[in-house]
């Protein structure tokens, strides 16, 4: 009964946060779109500490009807001003995410030092899932990054995996699990005029079995950096 009043608690908390985001109203009329078509729960805004005059909203639309846990959203990623809420700039991909088996749970704004050259800077989008399995959890991240270029707004990474964790267990002791967990740092080299991303991933192993009366974890680190270039459109 805890457990359920926790997650309700919540589950209000989001909903009242998402529902008091600034000239929510005025930026769905811009739209075209009414309450109804659109996740309330995963609406997300975050001023830009670069340029406090503007805000960025994620305005997740229903693309298909909800069936049970089930829906595919549209991606309305919107740069606004903060003082009239008017859209200055609109980035829409049509059934960006979904929600299944695993579980969309969280749209944020990433406003990390994302410099990709000397006059442009990147903000992200971060999208996180998880599975409700005991016995085979599950969750990850996914970071997607975009520029202002020529009066729009454009993706430059799409969907880049920055988190991850998973693996299988009896409920008790027995099993094995991956934690997965990627930063991006900056590189002085460019390709095509923008700084190589420099990703470094630390990778955690765990095995556990239950011995002698006890629970024996054995656990394992490697370490992995890869490098994103820019091709002209985007980073791979």
């Amino acid at each position: 009964m805890r457990k359920y009043f926790f997650f309700a608690l919540l589950f209000c908390m989001h909903f009242s946060f998402s529902q008091n985001i600034d000239h929510l109203s005025t930026i769905l009329k811009q739209l075209k779109l009414k309450e109804k078509q659109i996740n309330l729960e995963l609406v997300s805004q975050k001023v830009l500490p670069y340029d406090k005059t503007k805000s960025v909203v994620v305005v997740p639309k229903y693309a298909s009807e909800v069936a049970d846990d089930y829906f595919v959203l549209d991606a309305y990623i919107l740069v606004i001003d903060n003082a009239t809420g008017k859209i200055i700039y609109k980035f829409v991909e049509p059934e960006a995410w979904t929600s299944d088996a695993v579980i969309l749970t969280d749209i944020s704004v990433d406003t990390g030092l994302y410099h990709l050259n000397k006059t442009t800077r990147a903000f992200g989008i971060r999208v996180s899932y998880r599975t409700q399995s005991q016995p085979n959890p599950y969750s990850e991240s996914n970071l997607s990054l975009y520029i202002i270029d020529k009066n729009s707004l454009k993706e430059v990474l799409h969907n880049y995996s920055i988190s991850r964790y998973g693996g299988e267990w009896d409920t008790k002791c027995n099993g094995e699990f991956e934690d997965s967990n990627s930063t991006i740092d900056i590189d002085k080299l460019q390709t095509n005029n923008f700084n190589n991303l420099i990703v470094k991933t630390k990778i955690t192993k765990t095995k556990s079995v239950f011995k002698n009366d006890d629970c024996i974890s054995k656990e394992s680190i490697k370490k992995e950096t890869t490098k994103l270039v820019f091709n002209g459109k985007e980073y791979k």
